[in-house]
Formats: structure tokens, sequence, C-alpha cells
């Protein structure tokens, strides 16, 4: 048998089936998202990482929903390009760079093999890793590689492609579990990595919705028929027949198990019983996940081992709504234009990302040229970025990220763009307003791009919010919904008095060489409150200046710059 008579009859990915894929995982992984946000290793409110990836993916699912052609490596490169666009969050850029790995092993293609499967895999992997500039071990980055490997051993020993992808989450989970003693940060908490859980249930809703087919899919309304890459047509106005989804396992169970000390031995009892098993313990407690048939004697099983808290049964054939009702992604931003002045294509542009009304007129103040509202727990699209820098008649622009978590969608948009892009590396938004004093329009972007930088580094940043849920700081036990002190977003401080852990926050923060506090204090603040924090502030350290302004920003009471 020759070789191309061998691979006509083995079986292959088409346009349709990918159309499925994409669209059933991100179905499929709105219903866990909640979970993989609930393994938040920081006790704060946090951009979450299931939130994000979810997003994302609803994001690239709206593409594979409109596309009309018939051809696997154009549909991967369609749905990559959205996802690219539409991600929010470090996870959700390294999710879209591993869909656009996949695409790149995929394009031009009519139809994929089983090979071809494994190779793009590979792609996605190494794309994952070049967006990231420094790689930890015992992240997202750990598990992809692992998945990756998992689906050359399967193509390598003939499988098809469900087979691939099976073995691919079979390698993941067990490269998911190991994560914890990759990363201290994951052990102390009794987490495994979220990004990485993700990947996992990405890649379960990507064979879950070919396993159990889903029928045709339906695209939007204003979508037409959709030629599938193997033969015949996808109807993008029908809708699944109502007996289309029939789960083996339809059952998402949750629960706690508080007083079990046989972990591993509850994990193997449970293992018979249905998939996509987590069980993951933290001071003596046990968080379980499974999909099964009979939640009944999952319940029962783990009373055998504790006793049972917070049981969430949901039945995920319910979950799974019209596909016309799937929703495009929320818009997070909020984009107002600053200049004064009508800037030429030579001039410096500078866009911050921020929130709280009184932070945005600081950054305008200060001579910021657009505003686009997001950071903690409303992290920006790299879409919204990428469209405020194409708004401004400049060629070189500056970004201000003023967040951690959105410093890689920042990095993307420098890609995509033709001008100059530079993005600051402030990670706070006392940073991000320390940079801008910094700049000088009348100054070369280079030399503004140093100062800036420089800036920042000189400037101590710290923030007042609350404990999403209990946690352990220097020893001490900290209960959910304390208030909690960030120090250069490490934890220093905890109580159940916001004047007084704030207090403390600041003696932290300061040392002799400082002169300057400022206050930035939040909309459920009163001014009245903040004035007698300051006042207690200025009491404390009489030999400290400290000004007081209002940044009208949610979920941190107080952020503090010292200087």
């Amino acid at each position: 048998m020759t070789n191309s008579s061998r691979r006509a009859e083995e079986p292959v990915i088409t346009a349709a089936d990918f159309q499925k894929m994409i669209v059933g995982a991100s179905y499929f992984f709105d219903g866990e998202k909640e979970t993989i946000n609930a393994l938040n290793v920081f006790p704060v409110p946090d951009g979450d990482t299931g939130t994000n990836m979810s997003m994302t993916l609803a994001a690239a699912a709206e593409a594979a929903l409109n596309y009309r052609g018939g051809a696997v490596g154009d549909i991967a490169v369609r749905t990559a390009s959205s996802a690219l666009m539409g991600a929010r969050g470090n996870s959700g850029v390294i999710l879209s760079q591993l869909l656009r790995g996949i695409a790149r092993g995929l394009q031009k293609k009519k139809v994929a093999y089983p090979d071809d499967l494994s190779k793009a895999f590979q792609y996605g992997v190494v794309y994952a890793y070049k967006a990231v500039s420094r790689p930890v071990e015992g992240t997202i980055l750990t598990v992809a590689r692992e998945t990756a490997r998992g689906a050359r051993s399967a193509a390598r020993g003939g499988e098809d492609f469900l087979k691939i992808i099976e073995s691919a989450i079979k390698s993941g989970r067990e490269a998911l579990a190991r994560t914890p003693e990759m990363l201290p940060a994951l052990k102390e908490a009794g987490v495994v990595d979220a990004g990485g859980l993700g990947l996992v249930v990405f890649l379960e809703g990507c064979l879950f919705s070919v396993q159990h087919a889903l029928g045709e899919i339906p695209a939007r309304k204003e979508a037409g028929e959709m030629e599938a890459g193997g033969g015949g047509t996808v109807d993008s106005k029908a809708s699944p027949p109502k007996d289309s989804l029939r789960l083996t396992r339809p059952y998402c169970t949750e629960l706690i198990v508080a007083g079990n000390s046989e972990v591993d031995r509850l994990k193997e009892k449970l293992g018979p019983l249905g998939d996509s098993l987590l069980v993951v313990e933290q001071d003596n407690l046990c968080r379980v996940h499974l999909h099964t048939a009979d939640p009944g004697a999952v319940l029962t099983l783990c009373a055998a081992y504790g006793s049972l808290h917070k049981i969430k049964i949901d039945n995920m054939a319910d979950q799974h709504r019209h596909i016309s009702s799937l929703p495009t992604p929320v818009e997070a931003v909020i984009t107002l234009s600053g200049s004064k002045e009508q800037k030429g294509k030579d001039d410096t542009g500078i866009i911050a990302v921020s929130f709280g009304e009184g932070i945005k007129e600081l950054f305008l103040n200060l001579g910021a040229d657009e505003i686009v509202y997001g950071g903690q727990t409303m992290n920006p699209r790299v879409e919204d970025l990428f469209n405020a820098v194409q708004r401004l008649p400049t060629d070189r622009v500056i970004l201000l990220p003023n967040n951690k978590n959105i410093q890689m969608v920042a990095q993307q948009v420098q890609k995509l763009c033709a001008g100059e892009v530079a993005v600051i590396g402030s990670r706070t938004i006392a940073q991000g307003l320390a940079a801008l004093v910094a700049f000088n329009p009348a100054a070369g972007f280079d030399h503004n791009l140093r100062a800036m930088e420089a800036s920042l580094q000189q400037v101590k940043s710290g923030e007042l919010t609350y404990a999403t849920r209990e946690t352990v700081i220097e020893g001490k036990k900290v209960a959910r919904g304390a208030y909690l002190g960030l120090y250069d977003g490490q934890l220093c401080s905890a109580g159940e008095e916001i004047a007084t852990t704030g207090l403390h926050l600041i003696a932290r923060m300061l040392d002799e060489n400082d002169e300057l506090v400022t206050i930035l204090y939040g909309k459920t603040i009163t001014r009245g409150e903040a004035e007698t924090f300051a006042a207690a502030v200025e009491k404390a350290h009489p030999g400290v200046e400290v000004e007081l302004k209002y940044g009208g920003q949610p979920i941190y009471y107080y952020i503090l710059a010292v200087e």
C-alpha cells in the first residue's frame, strides 16, 4: 500500500469538525470557569484565569461560527486571529498563542490527518513559550508541553485524532497534578495551576463536543450555509436536535470534604465513578470535582471520608444553550480622549489603562491621550488597546498597562501595530502615574522611554483591599473578608479595621528617605473617612508630606504611592 493510499483511508479532521470542537469547547469551558477561578492562589480580587480564558474562547467561537469556507487550515487561522484580538489577561494571551500555533500547523490544509494534528500541537507549544518573556515551570506552559508530548505519542502509535486528543488530555492532567511540586505558591495554597487546568478543560471540551455529537452547529442569523471540508454542508441556521446531547456522565459534581486525611485513597475510589476528576487538598479540606452519571454515589463515597460541604451538582446538558445565545465578549472598555491639542504623526501618543473616575482624570491631566478602561477583575482585550492605538494620529505610542495581568495583552498590541509602540513596565496605578510624570513632550521617544521606566522604579505601590478567601500571612491565619494590605504586590498586613490595616501597611512601606505619601481613595470611601485616614497618617509620620486625592476606584479602598 502506497503512502498516499494509506492516508486516503485515515480519518481526517474537517472544517466542520474543527468548528464543532471550538464552539463546543467554549460552551464546555463556560460551565467550568468558576472551578478554575476558585484556584486563584492570591486571596484578593483578581483578573480571574477562568473568566479571561472563557472570554478569549468566546471570541474564537464567534469566528468559528461565522466561517463559511471548507478548509480546516483556513478556519484554524481565522479562529486563532479572533482569539488573539479577544484575548484578556495573561492566560487569555497564552491560550490565543496556543491556537495560533495550532493554526500554523494546519494552515493551507483542506483537511488534517492525525499526524498533522500532532504537529499542530507542537507548534502551539512553541508559540505559547515565545509569548512569555520568562517561562516558569509549573504553569500552563508546562501543561501545554506535556499535552503536546501525549499527542505525539498517540500519533506515532497510529491512533486516530480522537485518541490523540485523549492522550493529550491524559498527559496534561498528569502534568497538572505535578504543578504544586514545581511552584511553592501552589503547594502552599493547596491548588494546581489555574491556567494549566484551563488548558485541560479546553481540550476536554474539544473532545466532548465531537464524542457526544452535538449535531449541526447553527451560526448566528446573519451567517449563511457553511461548506464542510469533508463533504456535505453545515446548515448555519439549523437548530441542534433536542436529543443530540447524550452524555454518559452528565452531572458536574463539586463539593468539599472536611476532616479527610486519606486524599490519595479518596481519589482512587472516585476515579471509577466518572471523569474530569480533580481532588485538591488544603488545610484538612478536600475540594472534589467530578463528571459522573451518579452524583448520589459520589456523595455517599465522600461522606465515608468526612463531612460534606458546599455541594453543587449541575446537569451539563442543561448548560448547553442554543448556540445563537453565545455571548460576545463583554465590552470592558471606555476610551476617552484627553488630548487638548491635535498631535501630528511625529509626536508621541500615550495610552493608559485605568479604572476609577478620579484616576482617569489624573492620567488625562498628566498628558495621557487615551484612557482604556480596565484593571483588576476587568482586563481589556487586545483589540481594545489595538483600536486605541489606531485612533491616535501619531506614529509613536507609549502604552501604560498599569497592571501585571495586562502586560502580555499590551505586548501583543505592540507586535500587531505598524508604527513604534512601546510598552512601559507599569504593574500598578502608582507606577503608571509616576512614569507619566516623567514624560516630556519635547523630548525624543527613546529618551522618554528611559525616563519613564526609571521613574516608575522610584515609587512604592500599596493597595488596601479585602480577602476573597481564608489565607495565611506571616504564619497568621486571616479570615475571608478581612482587610488586606499589599506592598508592591505582596501581602504584608491584615486586620478587621480599614484604617488600622492601612496604617500598618504604610509603616511597612516607609523608610527614612521617603518624603511623600499619596493616597487615592476609592468609590466606597467617603471624603470624610479619607480625610480622617490621611490625618492619622500625618500624625503617625510627621516628617512625611501626605497628599489625598479622589481615585473613585472599585476593589481597592485605598491606593497608595510612597516616594
